[in-house]
């Protein structure tokens, strides 16, 4: 009698390409040519605004070769790939993933659809998603034509236990300049993005490249964005003590910019990387409080901040580190969304954050943008960021 083989499982299967070639075409083909293997059951296409005039053919290169059963993307000021980061100029990257025993479906809203939408069930028509799915889900916004801010509220409350990231499409100085992908259609305004659901695990990393000046203080008194007192005591004043007790490189850092994280759980003993939602300081108001970029009230804890490339640098080493260290198998791929202030803006060397990525997570092909703000969950609760690094790492279930 003649013994069944065993069914071989098809795994997870994740491929990412970038070019820099001038001619269109030519740049499709290459990023093509690097993912071919497999027909992808989500594509993630960004493409700079020096391709502007090229969208919809660099879109139909894509979907004609390689064939995605589902593609969405956007315009970003730079994209990501494996080995580089290509910040200016033209570029085009690709990200693809063959994703076995999961449920992928793009959709798209815009401003009506978020005015309309009304409660969690909504939503979850709306998203593809089961009130008991807890699904991984990727958005990219155009900023100039969706109220987004509140659209990941009104995600992050009907869908506890969501994974929500993505970038803000960035390159475009004016409204409808920016283009939104979603399979063979090019969007002007709204969000694009994708839920899914399934056989398949996700961790984040998100690194907003800061450390902590001084120590943490308990607001006691503040009116929306304005904080009052700390500890009691004047803002202004607290802060100015900060200031003189610091060293000099630090004193010059704050001047640079200064920068004020707000504690996520105050249920934490000790205060670390990745415990800070970072906020700007966007001024100092009659000489007393402290305006922020952000609505803080009485017993929150906050503690001041500075960033600077190698500050940047060693933050998101420490929490690629913890967060390899916590893992039981290694990531298929990710997905990087990069503020346009990283790079070369912020480091002296170029294709910093996918080099420590691969010194981290060598077999680990990544792709992504640049973008005009960086999606993703700091303490359970999605947040929009500046000069920050959101890393979606897909993982077999």
């Amino acid at each position: 009698m003649e013994k069944k083989s065993d069914a071989v499982r098809v795994g997870m299967s994740i491929k990412a390409a970038a070019s820099a070639e001038k001619d269109p075409i030519d740049a499709a083909e290459a990023v093509c040519e690097k993912v071919q293997g497999f027909v992808p059951d989500l594509a993630v296409l960004c493409v700079t605004p020096k391709h502007r005039e090229h969208f919809e053919s660099i879109s139909e290169t894509i979907l004609d070769k390689v064939g995605p059963r589902n593609l969405i993307g956007s315009s970003m000021a730079g994209v990501i790939g494996p080995e580089q980061e290509i910040e200016a100029g033209t570029g085009v990257s690709l990200w693809v993933a063959k994703m076995p025993g999961v449920r992928v479906l793009p959709f798209v809203i815009d401003q009506g659809d978020l005015d309309a939408l009304d409660g969690p069930a909504d939503w979850h028509d709306r998203l593809g998603v089961q009130p008991d799915d807890v699904p991984a889900i990727m958005v990219l916004p155009d900023p100039f034509s969706i109220r987004f801010d509140q659209c990941l509220e009104r995600m992050d409350e009907s869908l506890p236990g969501a994974t929500i990231v993505g970038g803000v499409s960035s390159g475009a100085q004016s409204p409808g300049l920016n283009r939104l992908f979603l399979n063979d259609q090019m969007i002007r305004m709204g969000m694009v993005g994708v839920s899914l659901v399934g056989d398949f695990r996700v961790s984040t990393v998100v690194s907003q490249g800061c450390r902590p000046v001084g120590p943490p203080f308990v607001i006691t008194k503040a009116q929306e964005n304005i904080v009052l007192e700390l500890g009691g005591r004047e803002a202004y004043s607290v802060l100015r003590d900060v200031h003189d007790q610091a060293d000099a490189h630090e004193q010059a850092l704050m001047r640079k910019g200064l920068h004020v994280g707000r504690v996520i759980d105050e249920q934490v003993a000790e205060f670390g990387p990745g415990d800070f939602l970072i906020r700007n300081l966007a001024g100092v108001v009659e000489n007393k409080g402290l305006a922020i970029t952000d609505y803080l009230r009485a017993g929150q804890t906050i503690q001041f901040h500075v960033r600077d490339g190698q500050t940047a640098d060693e933050e998101m080493r420490s929490l690629l580190e913890s967060s390899v260290e916590k893992m039981f198998d290694k990531p298929k791929g990710g997905l990087l969304f990069n503020c346009n202030g990283r790079g070369t803006n912020l480091f002296t060397e170029a294709n910093h954050d996918v080099n420590v990525i691969k010194e981290y997570l060598p077999e680990c092909p990544v792709a992504g943008c640049f973008a005009a703000g960086e999606i993703g969950p700091v303490g359970g609760t999605t947040f929009i960021h500046g000069f920050t690094s959101s890393l979606l790492l897909f993982h077999e279930a």
